[in-house]
């Protein structure tokens, strides 16, 4: 009869309000809208309508407007109660995950939920498919802890250090010898200057 959820319709007191809660206070992207008859936002393939009251209508504060999914709860949370969001009820811890609940301005009451490692809330499955579905989402867990620890190596036989050369001591270095002196040479006998031979006198020639 039914294919799929299309959209969450959450009628508003006051449209301009809601309309910057849902699209700034909570970050919901609008994807279309017309004036101030009706906006969507969208994160998937679910839908959240907003439109005004009817004439007449009162908001149904005991009825849950919407779910939103969330990879940290604790840190969507805190960052919520920065804007001036309160929260109503939770954190609670549950066999699918852990969950929270705020208000918006009209009082409708919006979960916030974070689910756990089993819980198959990233696509649709049966419920007769549960069971084999966590049990897949286990033996991934575990099989990805595996890889996350590295193998413990056998430690290697000890070996004895080996021995350090003794540091080899330097020679030690000998006096140097003086070098022996020369005997001192003695002085070279001054050289005699040869005198010339007297000259003889020429013979006087006698008379005749």
């Amino acid at each position: 009869m039914f294919v799929a959820l299309r959209r969450v319709h959450v009628a508003a007191s006051d449209f301009s309000r809601s309309r910057r809660f849902y699209g700034e206070t909570l970050g919901l992207p609008e994807i279309g809208g017309f004036e101030k008859d009706w906006v969507e936002f969208g994160l998937g393939p679910v839908l959240v309508k907003l439109t005004p009251l009817r004439p007449g209508e009162v908001p149904a504060r005991n009825q849950v407007a919407l779910t939103l999914s969330t990879a940290d709860l604790e840190a969507c949370l805190t960052a919520l109660k920065e804007r001036g969001v309160t929260v109503t009820r939770g954190p609670l811890e549950e066999f699918t995950g852990r969950s929270a609940e705020i208000l918006d301005p009209d009082g409708y009451r919006i979960i916030v939920f974070q689910a756990s490692d089993l819980h198959p809330d990233d696509e649709y499955v049966p419920m007769s498919e549960v069971d084999e579905k966590v049990k897949e989402k286990i033996a991934l867990l575990r099989a990805k802890d595996r890889s996350k620890v590295p193998p413990v190596k056998p430690p290697a036989a000890a070996r004895p250090a080996p021995a350090k050369a003794a540091p080899k001591k330097p020679a030690p270095r000998k006096p140097a010898k003086p070098a022996p002196k020369k005997p001192a040479g003695k002085a070279p006998a001054p050289k005699k200057v040869a005198r010339p031979a007297p000259k003889k006198p020429a013979p006087k020639k006698g008379k005749k």
